[in-house]
């Protein structure tokens, strides 16, 4: 009996191991839309489509505490000159994934990347 107990408990543990890792088989293969929703002030300012994208674009958003350029080159994000005194949104990079946001707070903008229903990841932390 000793014996079955050990068998049962090694096929429970494998079982349960392997049922694990399923949730992966589901989360690699999805494929959607990313883009990024500008808000100034909590107002849309402008969605820029992100998936598929080549190319750069550049343009200014202007507010009435100031300015920031944005930069989308391929499929990322990034404000690359602000006239904020602290200039962290320059500082935070690009942003590319669903989830990632750069805020520009004494300008009131802030940029998220968010995906189609279909892209959701799961919640991980990424080391840069």
């Amino acid at each position: 009996m000793t014996k079955l107990l050990k068998r049962a408990d090694l096929l429970l543990i494998l079982t349960l191991l392997c049922l694990s890792f399923a949730p992966l088989l589901f989360l690699s293969g999805r494929s959607g839309a990313v883009y990024a929703d500008i808000t100034v002030d909590g107002h849309l300012y402008r969605r820029v489509p992100l998936s598929g994208r080549h190319g750069r674009e550049e343009f200014t958003v202007r507010t009435p505490d100031g300015s920031n350029t944005i930069c989308v080159e391929g499929e990322t994000i990034a404000v690359t000159e602000a006239d904020c005194p602290d200039e962290i949104c320059v500082e935070t990079g690009r942003a590319s994934r669903p989830g990632d946001i750069i805020a520009c707070l004494p300008h009131r903008l802030i940029i998220e990347v968010k995906g189609d229903a279909g892209n959701e990841e799961p919640d991980l932390i990424r080391m840069r």
